[in-house]
């Protein structure tokens, strides 16, 4: 049964308290079930066009899916259609993300081709109390009989009713209208305070844009892209009041969105890249009384905020918020010839009324306002408020790209040029990357990094200040490519607008293929041509049989990514991975269809999964102020079923991981071998949503998992639902993404569990989300026997993976081995009983750019020894042969110096010693000044390896051998020691 606390994801604290008076009309009186909201924005005319057409149905057949990623219609939602748009509301048993039912906006999107979905969902939130999400009960559509769309005041609608979800006596009642002809849908919500007692309450949107995928923006003082902190402990610090609310992808389909209050001059809330509130202020509302809130949500195709800001302050000035807008128009010029903005990534131009005092351009005091990209031939056109004065300031690959000009718009509804923006020229460079000489590779990847190591202290190229990080960045760090310093190539070629600069080009193709590397130094508007040569070295690197996958994926169905499909996939097959487990948040997917578009279904296997991601907090934890979130698991392999809200995922909210598990069992394609892998089990929280479930629960892998000893133990031995306990997980992560501390402190649970009996595979994934911000493949898993099979088969591979057949390695392939007099032995979760003569066979071998320094032996979680490798004489990491650094073999004897059963686990890389544990949490701690950044010399043997993938520390390691000492047949585990 699912329960518990809810909270809500917008929560305030403190705030200025309003009493706010009670109407009757429509159903802020109460709900009796028959009263309708009126239509929102009645003082907002319906424009004309050329052809008008309106529809709304339940889906009761295969989804009409609107284009874009993050499109997720199913059977039972509710499709609303016109001219402009396509609009999908999802059912109220069809739940996703934050919402705790549906009656939310799953899908909005143009009917432009071009375009498409880019929202997550848009949903409903009132109230300062844990429990104040809105949840909807029922549904009801409105569609007067025998009209047609060419009618005066013609409209479809849908109606849902519901009550807050901790407070039945409060009522809201949310109407969503469509117009012919109309960019946006019309929203209005009746909140009823039915308990006998006033309640301080606000009733906001909250648009869970999901950290990475749309910029959100907020016109005002030291606004803009720029979000203040949030906390969820002080929330009101990050309250701000605004004319309307715009956000932009920094992806294709481009899209932008707009919100726009119509009954109040302004709204009210908070703006972040992850959650976004826009609504009604913190009020009083007494008992018996209630209050609505209308508002317009637009969606414009094109790039930049230009066309949602248009259609905001033409909704302001229809509703006599404010004057009728003016346009601006003007070229963007570079040596006096227009400039191609490459979709925003060379060009794309900020406009803000300017801060007072001697620095106009203060980031923190001017007020920007709109944000216009150029069109191919370099000009513009921006929606502007009228009477004001501006200044432009124009940007380049993340950075101003010229000086500040200041202009002045008088009367409304005029047009004024203000002629031509100057910036810096950009570079040009084309790069042709071979397989084999005078053979174009199919797929690869291209990386530049500056000759000089950036300055720390200088501010780094962002989108106007979000997702910071990139030098050079060619693009927005989480769209297509190029992004950040990254592109791709389906053909050996690249043609790439850059910065003018010097850099290091890199071409590569994952870490078990040769590398190449050039250096250019370009002025603005210089040009130059490069050829680079990146050979496969997968035959010879990998031992029979082995092949590599990673099984943690992210693209555009995660809400946490904006990646488009074909780029994700063809991320996959410019790294070298075989196959692919995809695990997008919630919801199951494929990528079938774009691997049939690149005709590369034989090149790359993917496996259908979910990343089951709860964001709900709910779970107390003693010691803690808010509740929990428990999570995050794999599953695989599974079916996506378009028919079905979320591709068929169950809802994972308000659940404990063990129900989480029982709810999957039912969804397995193959049943025999289902695998559920644990996530990157101690990362930290993000906006309250905890990612590691055993750091949500306070898990000491010093305290042995038995009923009794602590909370966290009681919570991972209790089987909340009917079949699996909580820590009924096959498979974990032990390396997630590059992190080198976070690597260490899996490593140190999962060691813990296997002292204790709990036997998991151990894997290594990318967890990427992009192109940039996580490598794919850096890590991946080898997985032994896999390549004999003519074609991949989904159980044989399964059972493996749950049989310990792995190697997990993000550059480095260790091949190990136990040889006695009785045979060859594999690491493999059966007990093996070994000769006194058994010796560990260790083979390291690794590509000539990737540094090895030793190997190290663990027993029972202990260090039992390390080894030196062999060091080439002369390194050249640009060789075309891979490096052996170890063939070699070590009695068994040696290792295993005590008595009783035993486990062993294997690792190579460069050096690394266990750090201690400086906060007492059980677990080691690698201080950020320990963690490297990137080397000063050219020369540095991490420093190719780190332009690739950075932060990575080469290491592979092995799964556990499990020793049989007395050959009894049984395996004992050592506990904890």
């Amino acid at each position: 049964m699912r329960g518990g606390v809810y909270l809500a994801a917008v929560v305030l604290v403190g705030g200025a308290l309003t009493a706010t008076g009670c109407q009757k009309d429509g159903c802020v009186g109460g709900d009796d079930g028959v009263c309708l909201p009126p239509a929102g924005c009645p003082a907002l005319p319906t424009p004309t066009c050329s052809a008008p057409m309106l529809s709304v149905a339940l889906i009761d057949d295969e989804p009409e899916r609107v284009l874009g990623p993050k499109s997720l219609a199913a059977r039972g939602d509710y499709l609303l259609k016109n001219d402009q748009i396509r609009l999908v509301l999802d059912a109220p048993d069809h739940p996703h993300y934050l919402g705790p039912s549906g009656g939310a906006i799953l899908d909005l999107a143009p009917l432009d081709p071009t375009s498409g979905d880019q929202t997550n969902t848009i949903y409903q939130s009132a109230g300062l109390l844990p429990r104040d999400a809105v949840h909807y009960d029922t549904a009801q559509i409105l569609s007067p009989p025998g009209q047609l769309a060419s009618d005066p005041g013609a409209y479809v609608a849908v109606v849902f009713r519901g009550r807050l979800e901790g407070d039945s006596r409060v009522t809201v009642v949310t109407r969503y209208e469509l117009r012919p002809c109309e960019t946006g849908v019309r929203v209005r919500s009746d909140l009823y305070n039915g308990a006998p007692t006033p309640n301080t309450l606000y009733l906001t949107d909250g648009f869970f844009w999901g950290d990475n995928g749309l910029a959100p923006f907020v016109p005002g003082e030291g606004l803009g892209f720029i979000e203040p902190n949030l906390d969820l402990l002080h929330i009101d610090q990050a309250w701000r009041q605004w004319p309307f609310l715009a956000a932009r992808s920094q992806s294709t389909p481009q899209v932008a969105y707009s919100a726009v209050s119509c009954d109040r001059d302004q709204a009210a809330g908070f703006n972040s890249t992850t959650l976004s509130a826009a609504g009604v202020p913190l009020g009083v509302t007494d008992p018996g009384d209630g209050f609505h809130f209308e508002r317009f949500i637009a969606v414009a195709p094109g790039a930049g905020l230009e066309p949602a800001v248009a259609e905001a302050l033409r909704v302001r000035s229809a509703v006599d918020r404010e004057p009728a807008p003016v346009v601006v128009t003007g070229t963007v010029v570079a040596n006096a010839v227009p400039v191609d903005s490459q979709s925003g990534r060379a060009a794309s131009l900020l406009f803000y009324e300017p801060a007072f005092g001697p620095d106009p351009d203060d980031p923190t005091r001017r007020k920007p306002w709109n944000e216009a990209v150029p069109l191919a031939d370099g000009t513009f056109s921006v929606t502007l408020p009228a009477g004001r004065s501006y200044r432009v300031l124009p940007y380049a690959f993340g950075l101003p790209a010229g000086p500040a000009a200041s202009f002045t718009v008088a009367g409304a509804d005029q047009s004024y040029d203000i002629g031509d923006v100057s910036i810096t020229a950009s570079a040009h460079l084309t790069v042709t990357v071979e397989s084999s000489p005078g053979v174009p590779a199919s797929y690869a990847e291209l990386v530049m990094i500056p000759v000089d190591a950036p300055d720390p202290n200088a501010t780094p190229p962002s989108v106007y200040s979000l997702f910071p990080g990139c030098i050079p960045m060619l693009g927005p760090p989480d769209g297509d490519a190029p992004a950040c310093n990254r592109a791709l190539t389906r053909n050996g070629r690249f043609d790439l607008a850059i910065p003018p600069g010097q850099y290091y080009v890199y071409a590569t193709r994952g870490p078990f293929a040769t590398l190449d590397r050039a250096e250019v130094d370009l002025g603005a508007g210089q040009s130059t041509t490069l050829s680079l040569l990146v050979e496969s070295l997968a035959s010879s690197l990998l031992p029979g049989g082995a092949i590599s996958g990673d099984f943690h994926v992210h693209g555009g169905a995660s809400y946490d990514s904006a990646i488009p499909d074909l780029d994700r996939v063809v991320s996959f097959l410019a790294t070298g991975v075989d196959m692919i487990v995809a695990t997008d948040h919630n919801v199951v997917t494929s990528y079938a269809s774009t691997l049939a578009t690149l005709g590369a279904t034989q090149s790359l296997t993917v496996v259908p999964g979910v990343e089951q991601t709860p964001n709900i907090l709910w779970f107390y934890v003693p010691g803690h102020e808010f509740p929990r979130t428990l999570g995050h698991f794999n599953f695989w392999p599974l079916v996506p079923d378009t028919l079905a809200p979320r591709n068929g995922a169950p809802w994972p909210e308000l659940l404990e991981p063990g129900q989480v598990m029982d709810e999957m069992d039912q969804l397995f394609a193959d049943s025999s071998f289902p695998v559920r892998q644990l996530n990157h089990p101690y990362s930290a929280s993000k906006l309250g949503r905890d990612q590691g479930f055993l750091r949500a629960i306070d898990y000491d892998p010093n305290t042995p998992i038995t009923g009794g000893t602590t909370f966290a133990a009681n919570v991972l031995a209790r089987t909340p639902g009917t079949v699996h306990p909580n820590l009924d997980w096959n498979v974990q992560e032990v390396m997630s993404g590059a992190s080198r501390a976070d690597w260490l402190r899996y490593r140190a649970l999962w060691f813990s569990l296997l002292s204790q009996g709990f036997i998991r595979t151990g894997t290594a994934n990318s967890d990427s989300h992009s192109l940039a911000v996580e490598r794919i493949g850096y890590p991946r898993n080898l997985i032994w026997g896999q390549r004999d099979n003519t074609t991949f088969d989904v159980q044989s591979f399964d059972q493996a993976v749950l049989a310990g057949h792995v190697e997990g390695t993000n550059g480095p392939v260790l091949d190990v081995s136990i040889k006695d007099s009785n045979g060859t032995y594999r690491p493999d979760h059966n007990p093996i009983a070994v000769q006194p003569d058994a010796g560990l066979q260790v083979n390291v071998t690794a590509a000539p750019w990737i540094p090895v320094d030793e190997v190290r032996f663990f027993v029972n979680g202990k260090l039992a020894g390390r080894a030196s490798v062999t060091q080439p004489a002369q390194p050249n990491p640009f060789s075309t042969q891979p490096i052996t650094y170890m063939s070699q073999r070590f009695p068994l004897s040696t290792l295993l110096t005590s008595p009783g059963d035993a486990w062993l686990v294997v690792e190579a890389g460069m050096s690394q010693d266990t750090p201690p544990d400086t906060d007492g949490d059980g677990l080691p701690d690698l201080l950020d000044s320990d963690i490297p950044t990137r080397p000063g010399d050219v020369n540095d043997r991490r420093f190719d390896l780190e332009a690739i993938a950075p932060g990575v520390w080469p290491t592979a390691f092995s799964n556990p051998f499990f020793i049989d000492a007395d050959g009894d047949g049984q395996w004992t585990p050592p506990g904890l020691q």
